[in-house]
């Protein structure tokens, strides 16, 4: 069994936030001094939020290539976070900072514990700064095109297309998503008809890039909004209505 234990304390600072953190039951391991830039509304679960995801993924401090499962346990101080991965909060503009825990990480318990008592005395001086500018988003690598990052929706269709019923899971769905666009076989295609993009142009928005495994009839749908990057956002069978992109002359 894996556990990260965050608590998030607010200081005399509106913008700065200690978390203290462990990956044992009792005792503390370390402090996080988080600042987290103004204009981010709901600055302490932001904090706490991203403080988690460097824990998990840059420090590696329950294992450097961990994915979210029932054996890694996450212990928060904030109920807010635990609504946010199970996506039934009403903070919308933190989704993205709960990226990792929709998406990586969607595969592990999440429980709100409030006793602060394990890292009483903790010294401040041995705290580590971190900055929270913008989220950070868990990615993928699509095959021929670079990393994009992904959306729990994606994960929801690669499990209803590729999972049995007994071995469906969070962790399950990450891993078959990062087989499907990273092999060898994924290349762009276009559709026959012009309609699509006319559909999307007439409501102010750009039509996504499409990336077919051709192994396994899949279609990837790639877009590039203003402001959220390269996203993955869907996945679905493949149909006559793709066909290649022309070659360079």
């Amino acid at each position: 069994m894996n556990i990260l234990k965050t608590f998030t304390i607010a200081t005399e600072q509106p913008d700065t936030f200690l978390v203290y953190w462990t990956n044992t039951p009792m005792r503390p391991k370390g402090l996080l001094r988080v600042r987290v830039l103004p204009q981010i509304e709901d600055r302490q679960i932001a904090a706490e939020l991203a403080a988690m995801r460097y824990l998990l993924e840059d420090k590696g401090v329950v294992g450097n290539t961990v994915i979210g499962n029932a054996n890694t346990k996450l212990v928060v101080s904030l109920g807010a976070i635990r609504k946010l991965q199970a996506m039934k909060s009403d903070k919308a503009h933190l989704a993205p900072y709960a990226n990792f825990l929709t998406t990586r990480f969607a595969g592990c318990p999440v429980s709100v514990g409030k006793d602060a008592d394990w890292f009483d005395d903790f010294p401040l001086e041995s705290s580590e700064d971190l900055l929270v500018s913008a989220p950070h988003r868990e990615t993928v690598t699509v095959a021929g095109f670079g990393e994009v990052s992904v959306t729990h929706h994606v994960l929801e269709r690669i499990a209803d297309r590729f999972l049995s019923a007994a071995e469906r899971s969070a962790q399950a769905a990450w891993k078959k998503l990062r087989e499907l666009s990273s092999d060898s076989s994924v290349r762009e295609v276009i559709r026959h008809s012009l309609w699509a993009a006319a559909q999307y142009a007439h409501h102010g928005k750009q039509e996504g890039r499409y990336f077919l495994n051709a192994r396994r009839n899949l279609v990837l749908v790639v877009t590039n909004n203003i402001g959220e990057g390269k996203r993955l956002v869907t996945a679905y069978p493949a149909n006559g209505q793709f066909h290649e992109l022309p070659k360079a002359a």
